[in-house]
């Protein structure tokens, strides 16, 4: 077969979105956070190269948590205030008119989260079952925890809707 009809470098049109191709990069925590877990310069260029050199969608922000007390050492987007939102128009921005699609993964990281890490916030899960990375106990969430980490989810869905997102993933299965 051709290079150019191989079914991975065809567009792929998903309601109103057109991908270019089937190529993506998935989201994963890069390291690259800036400015109080902002995707500035340095973390947004890190996802301009990967979309010059022909991905269709990029996805960022693996782990990118919703509430400030979802957060661990490793280093994530804060989507849980408007501030970010400029960032993600810049960022939207740019991998747009490279013709690449972006979005964004969002998570509450449950009894994953690192209670000293940043905030000192304790972590919260369905059971006080301890995490087995760093050993702590989270405090078994009530009505009121799970009404406000949903409403959190929202918040920040609509943060990436203002910033010009594409789209989001939601990750919960593999940390609450």
């Amino acid at each position: 077969m051709p290079p150019n009809q191989d079914p991975i470098l065809e567009p792929l049109q998903l309601k109103s979105i057109t991908f270019r191709n089937r190529i993506m990069s998935t989201s994963h925590t890069c390291g690259l956070e800036q400015e109080g877990g902002m995707p500035a310069e340095v973390y947004q260029r890190h996802h301009i190269e990967k979309v010059k050199g022909g991905i269709g969608l990029t996805m960022f922000g693996g782990s990118a948590y919703v509430t400030e007390d979802s957060t661990w050492t490793a280093g994530q987007l804060d989507m849980s205030h408007d501030r970010i939102i400029p960032y993600l128009e810049s960022f939207s921005s740019r991998v747009h008119a490279e013709g690449a699609a972006i979005m964004i993964q969002l998570t509450h990281l449950g009894r994953r989260g690192e209670p000293l890490s940043m905030n000192w916030l304790p972590t919260e899960a369905p059971s006080v079952v301890r995490e087995t990375r760093h050993r702590s106990f989270p405090k078994e969430m009530d009505r009121h925890d799970i009404d406000r980490i949903v409403t959190a989810f929202g918040h920040s869905a609509s943060r990436a809707k203002q910033g010009v997102l594409d789209g989001l993933e939601t990750m919960v299965g593999g940390h609450i």
